[in-house]
């Protein structure tokens, strides 16, 4: 059974667990140093972090379980803007992170949907986020969910930037 629900402070702990874990099997192999990797996962995803996040009334996290194991996570960012979009009510989809052994389970559609339900539910205009540009197969989920590439950012790890595709999604 699918279960996708709201994550609150309570569920801190999961969330930067499940951060460094897929953040890992999803970049690593297009990081070469894999201690740059370490040190991005003790920034991004330590439980001091995630718990400033959570409290943050602009994001807003979800969680998705598998039979009540917590499998997967996204986050938005509302009213964050970048500069390839113009609409006024802007989101960032910021993460969205599947366990490699649940891929095959289309879980990542359900989490994103859910999302696309509650920004739309929120009145937003669009919803961008980034994506590594060899990352292809995230870029084909993206376009099959009917994002358009508008422009290229570098995301950094360690002071070493990595292009990404901007990605956009129009709402309305």
């Amino acid at each position: 059974m699918i279960t996708i629900k709201e994550a609150n402070i309570s569920d801190t702990q999961i969330i930067a667990l499940l951060g460094r874990i897929t953040f890992n099997e999803s970049h690593s192999q297009y990081i070469e140093n894999k201690n740059e990797v370490l040190s991005f996962c003790d920034a991004s995803f330590n439980v001091s972090k995630i718990t400033k996040d959570l409290e943050d009334k602009n994001n807003i996290f979800w969680l998705i379980y598998d039979d009540e194991l917590p499998v997967g996570f996204a986050k938005v960012i509302l009213h964050k803007t970048v500069d390839f979009v113009i609409e006024k009510r802007v989101c960032q989809l910021d993460k969205i992170y599947i366990l490699n052994d649940f891929l095959g389970k289309k879980l990542g559609s359900q989490l994103h949907q859910k999302v696309i339900e509650k920004v739309t539910e929120l009145k937003f205009d669009v919803i961008w986020l980034v994506t590594y540009i060899l990352n292809y197969k995230a870029i084909q989920f993206y376009e099959l969910n009917n994002y358009k590439k508008a422009g290229f950012i570098d995301f950094v790890v360690e002071n070493k930037g990595y292009k990404n595709h901007v990605l956009v999604k129009k709402l309305k």
